[in-house]
């Protein structure tokens, strides 16, 4: 029996991570970093980190309910360290974003 909720915080943190992919691809295509793509990717990522995180407590739970049979232990524990890392990355990134915000406006 498979843990679904861990298999969808698994994805939940890969489409974390391949919003700011698909940002990273878009600032080598345009050759420069523009604001607009990093107000798409940064909520982006949070969204999924947040869900990621979220299912992969979820997931967590589950598995000490059916004492262990459904799922890995290992890929529990995978999701929910991916999560938090996707996590902390864009509440990094969002953080990053404010502050250049906050520059932007100070020196126009």
């Amino acid at each position: 029996m498979t843990n679904t909720k861990a298999v969808w915080a698994f994805l939940a943190a890969l489409l974390a991570f391949g919003a700011f992919g698909a940002a990273a691809v878009a600032a080598n295509h345009f050759n420069e970093i523009r604001l607009q793509d990093a107000l798409v990717a940064v909520p982006l990522a949070l969204v999924f980190g947040l869900a990621s995180v979220l299912l992969g407590r979820r997931a967590r739970t589950e598995h000490r309910r059916t004492l262990g049979r459904s799922g890995s232990r290992a890929f529990v524990a995978l999701a929910r360290f991916l999560g938090t890392v996707a996590l902390l990355v864009s509440l990094t990134a969002a953080l990053a974003l404010a502050v250049f915000a906050v520059l932007v406006l100070v020196l126009d």
